[in-house]
């Protein structure tokens, strides 16, 4: 038994120790990647290279025939959104690299995504409802790898994986935010409430419970 124990010891110390110096070396050679990766600028590009290296950033396609494109995260999060571009009719690959990060890939409906994506410690989900789509709809295929990250491709993305909101980008509804029934709202007082709301009070104000009150006392009987 005690050499079980000292075996998953030793076997946990080298995986810690390991993943350490994985960690270590894979940052190094971002720091050095990031300076000699060529991004394209041009959201029409039907080739597209976006990178996000030690900060959060975000890229837009519109191309008019998408065919292959190449996103590197590491140690970030990424968002690709796609919905603005056009596959080509012999359908559209991406290349993945994610390492101790996320990417988030955002597509229009009407898509068919297949996912080849290794993982290792992390993980690949694809939200897309693709069960009613045709054999012949526009066809994304992703490759690539995902160490210590994760990757998601959606047709609705909930909230910006780098960090980078825009305006009109859906968000997940603040708890308690759904609107309560007219009948069941309360009203409320004070200096910024509207004057309708003055009206309603004075609507649904409660009759005195004076007439309750005389006639409880009016049954009760005398004491001697």
């Amino acid at each position: 038994m005690n050499r079980l124990l000292r075996a998953l010891t030793r076997v946990f110390a080298l995986f810690v120790v390991a993943s350490t110096l994985l960690g270590m070396g894979s940052a190094a050679v971002a720091a050095v990647t990031k300076r000699r990766i060529e991004t394209t600028k041009d959201p029409a590009s039907n080739e597209p290279t976006a990178a996000s290296v030690f900060a959060g950033d975000r890229f837009e396609s519109h191309a008019p025939a998408l065919r292959r494109g190449r996103v590197i995260t590491w140690f970030a999060g990424h968002d690709v959104d796609l919905r603005g571009a056009t596959i080509d009719p012999s359908g559209a690959t991406l290349h993945l690299r994610t390492m101790y990060g996320g990417t988030q890939v955002a597509i229009p409906e009407g898509w068919r995504v297949e996912s080849h994506v290794r993982s290792v410690f992390g993980g690949t989900q694809v939200d897309v409802n693709q069960a009613d789509l045709p054999a012949d709809a526009p066809l994304l295929e992703l490759r690539g790898f995902s160490l210590f990250g994760g990757v998601r491709v959606t047709t609705s993305p909930a909230a910006s994986w780098s960090g980078q909101e825009r305006d009109g980008e859906a968000l997940p509804p603040a708890v308690g935010s759904d609107p309560a029934p007219i009948g069941d709202a309360a009203p409320v007082a004070g200096d910024d409430a509207p004057e309708s709301a003055g009206h309603a009070v004075e609507a649904v104000d409660a009759p005195a419970p004076a007439p309750e009150m005389e006639a409880s006392t009016a049954d009760a009987p005398l004491s001697a």
